[in-house]
């Protein structure tokens, strides 16, 4: 029999509805499903979190967070120094974080592209990002204005989607195509360098 006072409950139990979403979609998942792969009790779930949907939106919000203190690490980013570093930036410090964070990016995905979802979750990280950069400005008396429209739908749709795409379809399209891994990933960045990249590059 689980014991209640299992250490950090709280966070095996939102670790184990990643899992179980990803896997099984939202709708797809069961509370008790989630209490057996955390190996606690259904009744702790409850305890800390008042429904499945509950559960859902803290990962929203903590994946958002985390995502908006990364982009505080660059507080003084430009468009120049953007399309400088950005190579070097999404092998490393964007891959890293987006690679630990794969599950709940998929269950993102998934959740956004219901039709009858009038607020995708997936435009609060372009909200975030937007956010930091109108903070930064203002930190770094920076001057440069630009087209707020403009950039929400450059980073989303030459960004932020082929990203989150890349994570949730490498492994099935090298298995498919039949590519190497590392082959794949050094087109992939090429691509990203030529689209995105080449956002930054313009508006410098």
């Amino acid at each position: 029999m689980p014991r209640t006072n299992i250490p950090e409950a709280r966070k095996r139990i939102l670790q184990a509805a990643i899992q179980i979403f990803a896997e099984k979609s939202f709708e797809g998942a069961r509370i008790d499903q989630i209490a057996e792969e955390a190996r606690v009790p259904k009744s702790l779930i409850y305890y800390h979190f008042q429904s499945k949907e509950h559960i859902l939106e803290v990962l929203f919000e903590d994946f958002i967070r985390e995502y908006s203190e990364l982009l505080q690490t660059s507080k003084k980013d430009t468009h120049q120094s953007k399309a400088e570093t950005m190579q070097s930036r999404l092998q490393t410090l964007y891959k890293d974080f987006a690679i630990r964070n794969a599950d709940i990016i998929r269950i993102m995905f998934i959740d956004s592209l219901k039709k009858s979802n009038r607020k995708p979750i997936i435009y609060k990280v372009v909200d975030a990002m937007i956010n930091a950069e109108q903070a930064n400005a203002v930190i770094s008396n920076s001057n440069h204005s630009y087209d707020p429209n403009e950039r929400r739908i450059a980073e989303f749709f030459t960004g932020i989607i082929p990203l989150f795409s890349y994570l949730c379809f490498s492994d099935s399209w090298v298995d498919y195509f039949e590519v190497e891994k590392k082959r794949f990933d050094e087109l992939f960045l090429r691509i990203m360098m030529s689209t995105h990249g080449a956002y930054h590059q313009d508006h410098q």
